[in-house]
């Protein structure tokens, strides 16, 4: 938290007496306020030549000039603020962590309880385009959501993870927050990134509530056979790039980086900003992705000051998205959705492998980032599998 610069606010929109209480646990209704103060953007000074230029060595000082010059000139953090405060915001204590999270009920009576869950570097605000579609009813299977997406440990509005907790301890927070929390007895899962690795504990440790489950991106791995490599030049490929991105994204240690950019915006503008602008297909449609939507999601990182605690999940789970396990210990009914600007190709074959796949999408468009990059893929086959699956 930087004290000297800005005041974080979880605003109680109701007194202490209107809380709601539901079993042993007080949810707290409230509402987003982060004051806002444009000397540390002004303070961050960057050279005036760079080398490397437009290399595609990372982002270039052009793009980080023209950002920090739109930050201090142009983005408006209480219109961004304010379309936020538009979902319901609540926060709720879980043993020693405290979880925010969006609950966006459908008035249908008969809405799946779906579960979103973001990775990094991203929060709730990566499915800002999909949660209120997802709560009326649509599509030609008119099917409607109530939409839970909780911030992980360490992100932003949820309380740093203690050491020791990994990304199944997450994974069984979050069941504990939609069956004893909110009530349902039970859910579909979405999630791409770490919240892939969340999907996957509940999907083998929680299938008693755990109905259905689709991946957007990242799967736990398996070491591909050299037929299936073989098989396809372009599986081949992602394979062998997906491993140096993550030799790359882990040179580093957390602590370090975490400490270095903790109160330097244009730092963190720079780290996070590379991400949105390699991994999707930045600027065409129907991605919804602009400087604008990489501003207002640093700024939460920023404002909030948990980018170091954020980056912490690397360190909690070392082994990263890899796996001992073969296939899923469970048979809940599984689904993939393959973007052709995501960071890895996985064909059917390879994710059939993996547990009981009985749905499969491949979209000419679309990255990493699925809820900005094409919410209406992601919306569509939410409805698609889920209409078809929750109740199978």
């Amino acid at each position: 938290m930087m004290f000297s610069a800005f005041l974080l606010l979880f605003t109680n929109t109701q007194d202490n007496a209107s809380q709601i209480y539901f079993c042993s646990f007080a949810l707290t209704p409230g509402a987003i306020g982060l004051l806002y103060n444009v000397k540390p953007f002004k303070q961050t000074k960057l050279p005036g030549y760079s080398v490397l230029g437009n290399t595609g060595a990372g982002v270039s000082l052009d793009w980080l000039k023209a950002r920090q010059k739109d930050w201090l000139n142009k983005f408006d953090w209480s219109k961004e603020e304010a379309a936020m405060n538009k979902l319901n915001h609540s926060t709720v204590d879980i043993g020693n962590i405290t979880v925010h999270f969006v609950h966006q009920r459908s008035s249908d009576p008969k809405a799946i309880p779906v579960l979103l869950t973001h990775g990094w570097p991203g929060s709730f605000y990566k499915f800002h385009n999909v949660i209120s579609p997802l709560s009326n009813p649509g599509g030609d299977s008119n099917v409607s959501f109530h939409v839970v997406v909780p911030l992980m440990p360490g992100f932003s509005f949820s309380s740093p993870a203690p050491i020791g907790r990994n990304i199944n301890m997450t994974a069984d927070l979050f069941n504990t927050l939609l069956t004893e929390v909110l009530g349902y007895k039970s859910y579909a899962a979405a999630a791409g990134d770490w919240g892939s690795g969340v999907n996957w504990a509940l999907q083998n440790n929680h299938a008693d509530t755990l109905r259905a489950v689709l991946y957007d991106g990242l799967i736990p791995q398996l070491g591909p056979s050299y037929e299936q490599i073989a098989s396809g030049p372009q599986f081949a490929e992602d394979v062998k790039n997906l491993t140096w991105k993550r030799i790359l994204c882990g040179a580093f240690y957390e602590a370090t980086i975490g400490l270095a950019l903790y109160d330097n915006p244009i730092g963190q503008l720079a780290w996070i900003g590379e991400k949105f602008l390699e991994y999707p297909q930045f600027g065409v449609s129907p991605s919804t992705i602009t400087n604008n939507t990489i501003l207002t999601e640093v700024s939460i990182y920023y404002l909030t000051g948990t980018f170091e605690t954020a980056g912490n999940t690397y360190y909690q789970n070392s082994a990263g998205f890899s796996t001992n396990l073969l296939h899923a210990k469970t048979n809940v009914p599984m689904g993939f959705a393959s973007y052709y600007f995501d960071i890895a190709y996985y064909p059917p074959f390879y994710v059939a492998k993996v547990g009981n796949l009985v749905y499969y999408a491949d979209h000419p468009r679309g990255g990493h980032f699925t809820g900005l990059d094409n919410p209406d893929a992601l919306i569509g086959d939410l409805r698609k599998m889920m209409g078809q699956w929750y109740y199978a």
